[in-house]
């Protein structure tokens, strides 16, 4: 044996056959043993630590971290790990931002369309053959973030919107064409389409709060499948309540889970319940990223 494998926890959609699958498929790589307790642990072997949302890094026993040799956080992003713990751990720390980047990518995508250009079922022919829409095209679209979620959502939207920009205060170079480079309140004015797509940090934590929402278009759609704490959700409930004809979709929230009846009188919000990265396949991607780590 060359190197332990242990998980600290494992979410609620993973069940005791995921871990069997989970310690199969890493048990195939010669020399790896996948460790269900810490009994089981063997004195100066090295360990590959398996975190998640719900690990309390703080919480994982001294005697573990000082002979891990890789930390791999496949269930969300940086946002979990302290600033401290990241930048004095003495190994590799590996996210899985990826595995869920398409699926989000997708929900923000269907959240857009079914606003912008919900398709009609016609019983019979219609003789006017007239459709009371607006084009995605000629919308004001901000996407918020330009990190894996972001960059394909901008790669989509990008051949089908003119007025389309992006802003990351955490992207230096690189950059594309339509990035926002330098922060202003102005680069909320009159946007018709707001995407968050941000990591949750110092920069972006209440990001979206009423001075934004003071600028964007009183027909504005919002859409949240990022974090929670970016957008101010007292804020964001009076931008709808004044704005009859605004549109949210959110997947995120302040406090999760949210509690029964949580903004369930506000009309035009869709909640969902932090499912944009959830997909049929989730669980044997993660493992498959874990592999190939």
């Amino acid at each position: 044996m060359k190197l332990q494998v242990y998980r600290t926890s494992a979410s609620s959609y993973q069940n005791s056959s995921f871990l069997k699958r989970e310690q199969g498929e890493l048990e195939k790589i010669e020399g790896v043993k996948y460790i269900n307790s810490l009994k089981e642990t063997v004195k100066n072997i090295p360990f590959a630590l398996i975190t998640n949302t719900h690990t309390k890094i703080e919480e994982v026993p001294q005697v573990i971290l000082n002979k891990t040799s890789l930390m791999i956080h496949p269930n969300s992003g940086h946002d979990n790990l302290s600033s401290d713990f990241i930048n004095n751990a003495k190994f590799p720390i590996i996210v899985g931002n990826p595995i869920r980047s398409h699926a989000v990518a997708e929900y923000v995508l269907s959240c857009l369309f079914r606003e912008i250009t919900p398709i009609p079922n016609h019983s019979h022919w219609s003789n006017e053959r007239t459709w009371n829409r607006k084009l995605l095209r000629d919308q004001k679209v901000l996407i918020i973030g330009h990190g894996h979620i972001g960059r394909a959502l901008n790669l989509s939207l990008s051949p089908l919107i003119k007025n389309l920009k992006v802003f990351d205060p955490n992207i230096k170079e690189n950059l594309p064409v339509n990035i926002i480079q330098h922060y202003s309140p102005e680069i909320f004015d009159k946007v018709d389409v707001l995407i968050v797509a941000a990591d949750l940090n110092q920069s972006s934590r209440n990001l979206i709060n009423r001075s934004v929402f003071n600028q964007l278009s009183s027909t504005g759609l919002i859409i949240n499948a990022a974090r929670g704490e970016i957008v101010n959700e007292n804020d964001l409930v009076q931008f709808l309540q004044q704005n009859p004809k605004s549109k949210c979709y959110l997947d995120v929230f302040e406090k999760e889970p949210f509690v029964p009846g949580h903004l369930s009188q506000i009309e035009n919000l869709n909640k969902t319940s932090h499912i944009a990265g959830v997909f049929n396949k989730l669980n044997q991607e993660i493992i498959d990223f874990e592999y190939q780590v």
